[in-house]
Parts: structure tokens; sequence; C-alpha cells
């Protein structure tokens, strides 16, 4: 009987290396695993000659439903961004992802059922639903949400007074006391659950920020950079991980953006504490000065900031070493409007949309820069995230009987970067005119060809929410 799906003639990425493989594909799973012309016949056949065959992407940070204005989340603006900020995942190669939900004191239950619902049939691509711990009463629900398929709950530790109130959190922020509470309830749910933290002091970053700002300078991402110094996010790593690690709760802090930080995770994994460092595409892609020549000011704005060659340099070779063991975009659906409506300084922090760049950008400055190998690359980028998730072989590997979502990626195709790509309403990019060597040439999910040469090639959505084995006709 013939395969529905045949990958044929590629070099299969897997833990260990390059491996020449073909892969059948009948429904929605990896059925057969085999050397080159040895799995028969099928429906389609992809010809994946001269090109890897990776496991698909999973892009564990991102926020969907905020809009342009930070303080106006709502259920439209989170379906709109299913509806279409989905689409730029599956063009760069990210079968699932990992969005928040709303933000604010209602109930984090509440949070958790709207963002499935506004997912639910207008996804592109499978989902799942981070929670943001605010208030007290959020703590007393993380079990709920536990049991319900949540697995990781977002503090924002790095942020007090005007700025936490905006989110619905005291002005005093995610105190230590706080987040020991949340812990112990962590504690009491059944694994995978996880505790991800926005590490970065808060109080010597307000006294900075003043100073830097009355200076008046023009290489404004540079002098962003100083605002926030680069131990801050070590301070809080260290602190809230000892909470974490004295609870018995992974402790995961997102966006690491310093080498001091790397230092930092290195020593306390050297310890024996479970801690999973992040970072994000754009750390390593660039630095301050580099952005400030192109003049990207606000709309490059993020917080932690992009920082410094020698900070990129050290989370690369975190990368090599294990230090650093996922990678994330921090994606958000701002637009050209929203960042440039104010100044630099009073403009709100964060980045657009970035699934779209992400593997063909990370390709060229690890790979081809031979920073990293390319099994490396995949391991931060899927399968270290699908373990995290407790996904893993469901997704993020190549493997009989695992999710068929794939990646075949031409290494020899030349790209030209810009908001021309996008399928979403992302109208600006930070990598306008760049050229890179490797793109994505087709995307599969769940055993069925979602994008094919940078268009969406499905015909409607098909994500779904992931919490373990699902099928899509169980929907």
């Amino acid at each position: 009987m013939a395969h529905d799906l045949i990958v044929s003639s590629g070099i299969a990425v897997t833990p260990s290396g390059e491996e020449p493989l073909d892969i059948a594909i009948d429904g929605e799973t990896i059925s057969e695993v085999g050397p080159h012309g040895s799995l028969g016949k099928a429906a389609r056949t992809i010809d994946a000659t001269g090109k890897y065959i990776l496991p698909g992407l999973f892009d564990p940070h991102i926020h969907f439903g905020v809009g342009d204005d930070i303080s106006k989340w709502s259920d439209d603006l989170m379906a709109e961004d299913f509806s279409h900020a989905s689409r730029d995942a599956l063009i760069g190669g990210v079968t699932t992802i990992a969005t928040t939900t709303q933000i604010g004191p209602l109930p984090m239950m509440d949070y958790y059922r709207r963002t499935v619902r506004c997912g639910e049939s207008r996804s592109w691509c499978d989902f799942k639903i981070t929670s943001v711990v605010n208030t007290e009463d959020h703590i007393r629900e993380i079990p709920e949400v536990a049991a319900a398929g949540g697995s990781d709950f977002k503090f924002f530790t790095g942020y007090v007074g005007e700025q936490a109130a905006e989110l619905g959190m005291d002005p005093s922020g995610i105190t230590p006391d706080f987040f020991y509470l949340a812990c112990e309830a962590l504690a009491r749910c059944q694994s995978p659950v996880f505790a991800k933290i926005h590490a970065e002091d808060p109080y010597v970053r307000g006294i900075l920020v003043d100073r830097v700002r009355a200076m008046g300078r023009d290489d404004t991402l540079v002098a962003w950079a100083e605002t926030t110094p680069e131990w801050a996010e070590s301070l809080q790593i260290y602190t809230y991980g000892l909470i974490a690690n004295d609870r018995g709760v992974p402790f995961y802090p997102v966006h690491i953006s310093s080498a001091h930080t790397t230092e930092t995770v290195k020593n306390l994994k050297s310890q024996g504490w479970n801690i999973s460092g992040e970072t994000l595409s754009m750390f390593l892609c660039t630095t301050a000065e580099e952005l400030d020549a192109r003049g990207m000011g606000a709309k490059a704005k993020i917080q932690p900031p992009v920082r410094f060659e020698k900070d990129r340099d050290r989370l690369w070779q975190g990368i090599r070493e294990g230090t650093i063991t996922l990678v994330g975009t921090d994606s958000h659906s701002f637009s050209t409007v929203f960042k440039e409506s104010v100044d630099f300084w009073h403009c709100v922090v964060g980045i657009n949309l970035q699934m779209a760049d992400a593997l063909p950008l990370l390709y060229n400055e690890g790979v081809l820069k031979r920073r990293v190998e390319l099994h490396q690359l995949v391991k931060v980028m899927s399968e270290n995230v699908a373990r995290m998730y407790g996904l893993f072989p469901q997704k993020g590997a190549i493997a009989v009987g695992s999710d068929a979502d794939l990646v075949i990626f031409d290494p020899e195709r030349e790209l030209r970067l810009g908001a021309n790509r996008y399928q979403s309403q992302n109208d600006y990019s930070l990598w306008e005119g760049q050229t890179v060597q490797g793109a994505p040439a087709i995307t599969v999910l769940r055993g069925a060809v979602v994008a094919e040469d940078g268009e969406i090639a499905d015909e409607q959505p098909s994500g779904q929410l992931v919490n373990g084995r699902r099928r899509r006709d169980a929907a």
C-alpha cells in the first residue's frame, strides 16, 4: 500500500548530525524512516535532493493579542493574530508556538480559556498557551490551569511601578515572597510545569534611563543598552532561581541578552540547578551599533536591550556548550505607526513578528559563519523546546510515531528579506533589504504541506492546541 507522502533524497538533521534519509508519512504522523529509495511509493513524493529535512521548529516566546496599544489587550486582537500572524510562522518553518494569554488582573483560567478559543479554528500552526501570573488569585489558580494543559507560567519580575501597573500587577511587581508562593503552587502540579521569568533588575535601570535620556544622544540603541547593566539579568536569575531551586521547580529565564548572564546560567547549571536559558534570534543576529547604523531606532527597542558584539559571541558560545538551550523570537504584532508615534524614550518596548526570518538569519549567522553546527541550531529551535514542554518526541523529532512536522530547507536558495515576504499584517522588517543564503522551501504540519516557496499552501488553518498526543479528526 502506498504511503500518503514521502520526502525523499534529502539530508535529515538528527540530534547527532546529518544523515541521508527518506521519510514516509501516513495521516498526521511519520510512519517510516529509511535509506534513500527504501520506502516504496506514495500518493505524493517531495524530492528533497540537495536540501535538509528538519523537524518543525517550536517558538516558545510569542505575544499574540497585543496590537498597537499594550494597554488594550482583547479577544479580537488575539483572534486576529492567530488568523494572520501565525501564517508567518509557517513560512519560517515554525510549526508550533507558545503565546502568552492576555495580561491583566482577571482570573487566569478565564484568560487561558479565552486564548484557546481565539486560537481554535484560526491558528495556522499548532500552539501552546503561556499563562501570566500577576496576582495572588492567579497563584491559587495555577493547579487548575496546569490540569487544563498549561505548562509554562510567566512572571514579569523585571517590571515595577507604572510598567507593572500597566500589566495588571501591583506596582511593587513580582516580589520574592510572591514568587515563593507561586513556586509552592507549581511544585504541587504534575510535570511538565515550569516558571518563566523576565529577569532584569528594574531599580538601577530606572536611575540609568533618566541619566542616559538626559544626554540627548543620537545613538539611541547603544544608549538604551547602557541603561541596563550587564549584570541586571543575573541579579534576578540568582534571586528567583534560588527560590525555584529550593522548591524543585524548573526555572526558565527568557530572552537572555548578555555575556554576564550566560556565565551566570553556566555556573548555576554546574551546581545542578534545573535551569534552562533562552535567548532570542535577534540577539544572535545583530548588535546595538549595527542597528543604530541602519537607523532602526524605536523599531528595534526591546527590553532587555540588544547589546554588543561580545554579548552576541558569548550567546553563540552558550549554544555550543549547552548553556543556552532554547531560542525564541519574543514576537509582537506591532506596526510602524505604533513604533513611531512617540519619541524613542516614550515608545513601548518590544519587537514585531520575527518568525518568518529567524531560521534563515540564524542559519547565516550561526551555521555559515561556523559558530554552530546545523544540528546544534535545530536542537535549540525544536527538540529542546519540545522537551521543555513535555511534547518530545511528538514534536521536535524525525522519528516513527512523531507528528509529521517537517521543514524542507534549501541551503542554496538566496533570499532577500523584507516586509513584502510577510503573510501577516507586519508592515516593517528589521532586516529590510538584507540578503541571506538558505531558506525554508516547504513546511509540513502534521502531514499536510502548509507552506511552499514563501506562500501559504493550505486552504484553511489547521493548527491545534497541543497538550500531548492529539489527532486532527478528534478536534
